[in-house]
């Protein structure tokens, strides 16, 4: 012998089917901000990966105005120069300050590269006079 069992529905049930306006409204709101939080955190990431790049690019340079002073023949000025090199077709002005170190014939060499009045990389060394 067979039962069948038949669900009641209640009328209240029974009539919603589907989704309302409000919310509808409320999934859309709470869309709107996940895609703003998520855009606001791509903008970041470029701004941060920009300044990144940057910063390698000025280490680079400030290393190889470092080599270039340390391959430089001759006697070994003390003082300030100031100069440019171009790495990554962008100008990078720095400074090299040379100063004695305490020890006879040994001099440090400071190397500071700059974007814009910043400093972003620096490199020290010393160097025996010739």
């Amino acid at each position: 012998m067979k039962t069948v069992c038949r669900q009641m529905k209640s009328p209240l049930i029974a009539r919603q089917e589907g989704v309302t306006l409000v919310e509808t409204l409320v999934a859309l709101a709470i869309m709107g901000l996940v895609a703003g939080a998520v855009l606001t955190l791509v903008a970041q990431n470029t701004r941060f990966a920009a300044a990144a790049r940057d910063r390698t690019y000025a280490a680079i340079a400030a290393d190889n105005v470092m080599v270039r002073e340390l391959v430089r023949e001759g006697t070994v000025e003390v003082g300030e120069q100031f100069g440019s090199t171009q790495l990554a077709g962008r100008d990078w002005p720095y400074r090299v300050t040379i100063v004695e170190s305490g020890v006879e014939n040994v001099y440090r060499i400071d190397v500071d590269v700059f974007s814009g009045e910043q400093a972003v990389a620096s490199a020290v060394t010393l160097r025996r006079a010739p």
